[in-house]
């Protein structure tokens, strides 16, 4: 078998109209592709993020999955989220890789933020 790339990340949400609020609004992703209620699907610089309702053979909202969307500026991203009343954790460092933190969507899904150092 042979990977070639990714073409999405989804999360199971219970309530679509505040995840997409979330996606969209708090964090200014553009929304691609919209089927109702069912999938929303956002483009973040070639790489496909998604949401989704629950249905048979997907994951229960909130399970265990990371998306970790790039930032230029983790300190000002980290105060813009803080502001808008988002719990976000402490930035921890990596060393020369660079620095993170995390915050969850409506669902309880974790969103993790990085920043090349």
């Amino acid at each position: 078998m042979a990977i070639s790339k990714v073409t999405n990340v989804y999360y199971v949400v219970p309530d679509m109209d505040a995840a997409v609020a979330f996606y969209r609004d708090t964090l200014g992703l553009n929304v691609k592709f919209k089927d109702g209620d069912k999938w929303t699907q956002f483009d973040v610089g070639g790489m496909q993020v998604a949401i989704a309702t629950p249905a048979p053979g997907q994951v229960d909202p909130g399970s265990n999955a990371t998306v970790v969307l790039q930032v230029d500026d983790l300190a000002t991203t980290r105060d813009e989220l803080t502001a808008q009343g988002i719990a976000v954790s402490e930035v921890v460092g990596m060393g020369d890789h660079g620095s993170f933190f995390t915050c969850r969507d409506p669902a309880g899904n974790v969103v993790q933020f990085f920043a090349r150092a």
